[in-house]
């Protein structure tokens, strides 16, 4: 087990959370994204609006010219421009928006998603930072580097679970009414055709009715269970079998209801 998870010590949160908040930790990673899109998605938009201004200049051209027969394709070019453009700036407006929250959104914002109090994910927090707070490494090599989690390891306090998904959901571990494996997949493109990905995560759900998925390798994944059963010997495991996917709906009504 040691191998999956540690306890919080100094050195790791002086890397890790060096303000002493998780919460600002995730927002630092955030920022640092938001840099990247915003760079990608501000060049996308310059290219866009050179080529609505090419096409609004080539549309006038036809009208000029009496190109009567060329004047629907100039449109349809500063259409196809003028949506790109449009999306581009509806991304970069979220992107600043996003940059500028504080701690106190982010706290406001997990509390929200989470259907906890401030004061519960404010508490987690404090805890998080103990000596006896577990480290969860779930995940190993190229998933965790492609991990979209804004800390790449999970938390498990004294009373909660933070498996550091982008909506910061944390959880009570006396709430926990499931924590199993589950199905989720993706597409890619490999040239002529797209391939269906499958990939193995581990699934929590609360009485709250909150839910999260995290990457997990199985070996990870079985230790975390057999941690979890350990403080709550309700939690359902789905007979340690992973759910499909197109079931996790019907599983996530029966666990809430029984």
């Amino acid at each position: 087990m040691t191998e999956f998870f540690s306890k919080m010590n100094e050195s790791y949160a002086q890397k890790h959370f060096p303000t002493g908040s998780v919460f600002e930790s995730a927002m630092k990673t955030v920022k640092r994204r938001s840099i990247v899109g915003f760079i990608f998605f501000g060049l996308f938009f310059a290219a866009a609006l050179y080529g609505l201004v090419w096409g609004i200049g080539r549309t006038l051209d036809f009208v000029s010219n009496g190109e009567d027969d060329m004047l629907s394709v100039g449109i349809v070019i500063c259409g196809f421009f003028g949506v790109i453009v449009l999306v581009c700036l509806i991304v970069l407006v979220f992107l600043i928006k996003g940059s500028r929250q504080k701690r106190g959104d982010y706290i406001a914002n997990s509390a929200k998603h989470s259907k906890l109090e401030v004061s519960e994910i404010e508490e987690f927090e404090q805890q998080a930072l103990a000596s006896d707070c577990y480290i969860l490494k779930l995940t190993a090599g190229l998933d965790r580097v492609l991990s979209n989690a804004t800390n790449k390891d999970g938390l498990l306090t004294r009373d909660y679970i933070y498996l550091a998904d982008p909506a910061q959901t944390v959880m009570r571990v006396d709430t926990l009414r499931a924590c199993c494996f589950s199905d989720y997949t993706y597409y890619i493109n490999t040239g002529k055709h797209s391939k269906k990905i499958h990939c193995l995560a581990i699934c929590l759900i609360a009485s709250n009715g909150v839910s999260v998925l995290s990457d997990t390798t199985e070996e990870a994944g079985q230790a975390l269970i057999e941690l979890l059963k350990q403080r709550n010997s309700t939690i359902d495991t789905n007979d340690g079998r992973v759910l499909p996917e197109q079931a996790f709906d019907s599983y996530k009504k029966r666990v809430l209801e029984g």
